[in-house]
């Protein structure tokens, strides 16, 4: 009877996890790699002055449970399916790779 509550357990666990990444692309999760953003820093990018050139965007860098990453100003966005912002990072050999940005939609 324990291993009838334990197996139970485990796939409510299984089911949860599973749940909670059900509108991420596959391409993007792999199953484990998006989460909420937790901190968003925006960091101004100071313009060079180039024949007058206007000054670029401002540099976007977030943070989720998976680690800390630099958004390129051309970094492709996705809609997020529950209005908050979601990043999928995947841990490479020299720091954290951003795979898939999501954004709430405009309001």
């Amino acid at each position: 009877m324990a291993r009838a509550w334990i197996l139970a357990g485990a796939l409510v666990a299984a089911a949860t996890a599973a749940t909670a990444h059900d509108w991420y692309p596959i391409e993007c999760c792999s199953g484990m790699d998006c989460a909420p953003v937790d901190k968003v820093e925006i960091m101004p990018v100071q313009s060079a002055g180039i024949m007058g050139s206007s000054s670029p965007p401002d540099t976007m860098m977030i943070t989720t449970k998976h680690g800390t990453v630099i958004v390129p100003a051309n970094f492709p966005r996705r809609e997020s399916q529950d209005n908050r912002m979601h990043a999928c990072i995947r841990p490479s050999g020299n720091g954290a790779r951003l795979i898939c940005l999501f954004m709430p939609p405009p309001s």
